[in-house]
Protein backbone atom coordinates (compact mmCIF):
# COMPACT_ATOMS: atom_id res chain seq x y z
CA UNK A 1 0.00 0.00 0.00
CA UNK A 2 1.40 3.62 -0.20
CA UNK A 3 0.84 5.86 2.58
CA UNK A 4 2.37 9.38 2.66
CA UNK A 5 4.08 9.18 -0.40
CA UNK A 6 6.03 6.21 0.55
CA UNK A 7 5.42 2.09 -0.13
CA UNK A 8 4.54 0.80 3.54
CA UNK A 9 4.71 -2.52 3.82
CA UNK A 10 1.68 -3.68 6.29
CA UNK A 11 2.62 -7.20 6.00
CA UNK A 12 5.34 -6.70 9.01
CA UNK A 13 4.08 -3.02 9.87
CA UNK A 14 0.08 -3.70 10.12
CA UNK A 15 -1.36 -0.17 9.35
CA UNK A 16 -0.78 3.26 9.56
CA UNK A 17 -1.64 4.60 13.11
CA UNK A 18 -3.93 7.12 11.45
CA UNK A 19 -7.26 6.43 9.38
CA UNK A 20 -6.59 5.05 5.91
CA UNK A 21 -8.50 5.68 2.72
CA UNK A 22 -9.40 3.14 0.33
CA UNK A 23 -10.79 4.47 -2.30
CA UNK A 24 -13.54 3.21 -4.77
CA UNK A 25 -13.54 3.37 -8.29
CA UNK A 26 -15.84 2.17 -11.48
CA UNK A 27 -15.08 2.18 -14.80
CA UNK A 28 -12.35 4.47 -13.98
CA UNK A 29 -14.36 7.08 -12.37
CA UNK A 30 -13.87 8.07 -8.75
CA UNK A 31 -16.96 6.91 -6.21
CA UNK A 32 -15.85 7.55 -2.91
CA UNK A 33 -14.04 5.96 -0.18
CA UNK A 34 -13.99 4.00 2.66
CA UNK A 35 -12.25 5.11 5.68
CA UNK A 36 -10.16 2.41 8.10
CA UNK A 37 -9.86 2.93 11.43
CA UNK A 38 -7.08 0.31 12.22
CA UNK A 39 -6.32 -0.44 16.18
CA UNK A 40 -2.71 0.10 17.11
CA UNK A 41 0.04 -2.46 17.34
CA UNK A 42 -2.08 -4.92 15.26
CA UNK A 43 -1.29 -6.27 11.73
CA UNK A 44 -5.05 -7.33 10.10
CA UNK A 45 -4.45 -10.81 7.96
CA UNK A 46 -3.75 -10.86 4.79
CA UNK A 47 -7.40 -11.92 4.10
CA UNK A 48 -8.86 -9.63 5.68
CA UNK A 49 -7.20 -6.87 3.56
CA UNK A 50 -8.44 -8.89 0.55
CA UNK A 51 -11.62 -8.72 1.10
CA UNK A 52 -11.84 -5.16 2.11
CA UNK A 53 -10.63 -4.38 -1.39
CA UNK A 54 -12.73 -7.07 -2.75
CA UNK A 55 -15.57 -4.80 -1.44
CA UNK A 56 -14.42 -1.71 -2.52
CA UNK A 57 -13.86 -3.04 -5.80
CA UNK A 58 -17.78 -4.67 -5.94
CA UNK A 59 -19.22 -1.48 -4.34
CA UNK A 60 -17.41 0.87 -7.50
CA UNK A 61 -18.69 -1.90 -10.03
CA UNK A 62 -22.23 -1.94 -8.41
CA UNK A 63 -22.21 1.90 -8.80
CA UNK A 64 -21.02 2.11 -12.57
CA UNK A 65 -23.67 -0.16 -13.24
CA UNK A 66 -26.12 1.88 -11.46
CA UNK A 67 -25.06 5.06 -13.04
CA UNK A 68 -24.88 3.41 -16.56
CA UNK A 69 -28.50 2.41 -16.16
CA UNK A 70 -29.59 5.42 -15.01
CA UNK A 71 -28.11 7.43 -18.03
CA UNK A 72 -29.99 4.55 -20.47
Amino acid sequence: MTWSHRRWDADHLGLPDTEVELRTFGNGRFYGRFMLDPTPGTIPPLQARLVAVTLADQAGSALATAASDAGA
